[in-house]
């Protein structure tokens, strides 16, 4: 599979807020997922956010969205593709943040992370999808009652194929992979 990382840090830069007015906490209410449009289309996706925000998983969500890819996006060398699987194509994200509080403040504990994530990622023989995860400042309720500032992740997962109906098989194969990877690593930390 076809894995990198970065970091986006900037004054004008994206981040994940997770002290949105919309936030919702899947982990204290799963149920509130039926009043989510994207996971209601896509039950990958649905799947994906239940288990990451799931009561074993050392990490939560604050955002996620879905689109599809058209032919100039699509790069078929960094998919892993050929020429003709790479047509067309979909992709979501995911914005996740730690739910410990010392290891979401922690720059250097997301870098490491990213880094193990995206070495394990790299070891996974899918075709025809990448991951991206990119460090960013995060800000959260969740952790105290005021905001706190941190970091967090952007987890990208997109896929193709020669079709439609092949492009969307491949994002679920992919998207069911990295977020089991996601939680793995994580979870792999917990004694660190």
């Amino acid at each position: 599979m076809e894995a990198d990382w970065s970091i986006e840090i900037g004054p004008d830069l994206p981040w994940i807020d997770a002290s949105w007015p919309g936030f919702l906490d899947l982990e204290a209410s799963p149920h509130a997922i039926n009043t989510l449009p994207e996971p209601a289309k896509h039950p990958a996706l649905r799947e994906a956010l239940l288990s990451v925000n799931g009561p074993t998983s050392p990490l939560y969500t604050s955002k996620c969205d879905a689109w599809p890819l058209n032919d100039p996006v699509i790069d078929p060398d960094e998919f892993s593709a050929h020429p003709q699987d790479a047509t067309i194509g979909f992709a979501a994200y995911i914005d996740l943040l730690d739910r410990d509080p010392a290891r979401f403040s922690s720059f250097t504990v997301v870098e490491q992370y990213v880094r193990k994530l995206t070495a394990r990622l790299r070891q996974l023989s899918l075709t025809h999808s990448r991951i991206d995860s990119v460090v960013r400042r995060a800000t959260t309720k969740r952790l105290q009652s005021a905001i706190v500032d941190g970091y967090g992740i952007t987890l990208y997962v997109a896929a193709c194929g020669p079709n439609c109906v092949a492009a969307y098989a491949a994002w679920q194969t992919a998207l069911t992979a990295a977020v089991a990877a996601t939680i793995a690593v994580a979870g792999s930390r917990m004694g660190e």
